[in-house]
């Protein structure tokens, strides 16, 4: 969450605080656990203090969504290579460890029925991929990555096989090694023509 400085540094760090115990709510009960009261519970505030800053439940899953992206991304060095790599692995990770890909499932099914869940679903989807996308934009750019890829079918590519590893197979599989795998056969497909 980017702390805008003309917020009291009380409200910010209250925020802060409730979005940390959500965190921990997800992580222990699963993203069925984070409500307003249970998060009040958690955190020590009082479920009015949460309704002022959320009202409704789906305004917090935001926000915590928005923060454990925040957290999960990595600052890109400009070495593609590289770059892809830790960025898909702090994907991997996050799904893994942090209850995200629980969390993705679980909006990605509400989003079918849902207008207020596909609005949260595209958001989590624009906020997960910005930096995976801005690498390939850039990637593209410096004549690394074939000209006509465009980062929605990038992200798609590199993300997908960690998903379906994810759902799908032994996760003692979805490792460094399988991200680096992943990577390197994204960039064998996607060098420029010569």
């Amino acid at each position: 969450m980017v702390t805008d400085v003309s917020v009291d540094p009380r409200v910010a760090r209250t925020r802060l605080a409730v979005l940390a115990a959500a965190r921990e709510v997800l992580l222990d009960e699963g993203w069925e656990g984070v409500t307003l009261g249970r998060v009040a519970e958690r955190s020590g505030y009082a479920r009015t203090t949460l309704y002022r800053h959320w009202p409704h439940r789906l305004d917090l899953l935001r926000d915590l969504i928005s923060e454990e992206a925040r957290l999960s991304h990595t600052a890109p060095t400009g070495d593609l290579r590289s770059d892809l790599i830790a960025e898909l692995e702090a994907f991997r990770v996050a799904v893994m460890t942090t209850g995200f890909g629980r969390v993705m499932i679980a909006i990605g099914q509400h989003a079918r029925d849902d207008a207020e869940f596909a609005d949260l679903n595209r958001a989590m989807r624009i906020e997960g991929s910005s930096v995976l996308g801005s690498i390939v934009l850039a990637g593209v750019a410096g004549g690394e990555l074939h000209d006509g890829l465009k980062p929605d079918a990038a992200v798609a590519q590199l993300v997908g096989p960690v998903l379906y590893g994810y759902l799908f197979e032994d996760s003692r599989r979805l490792n460094l090694a399988y991200v680096t795998s992943v990577v390197d056969w994204f960039l064998n497909g996607n060098r420029p023509s010569t």
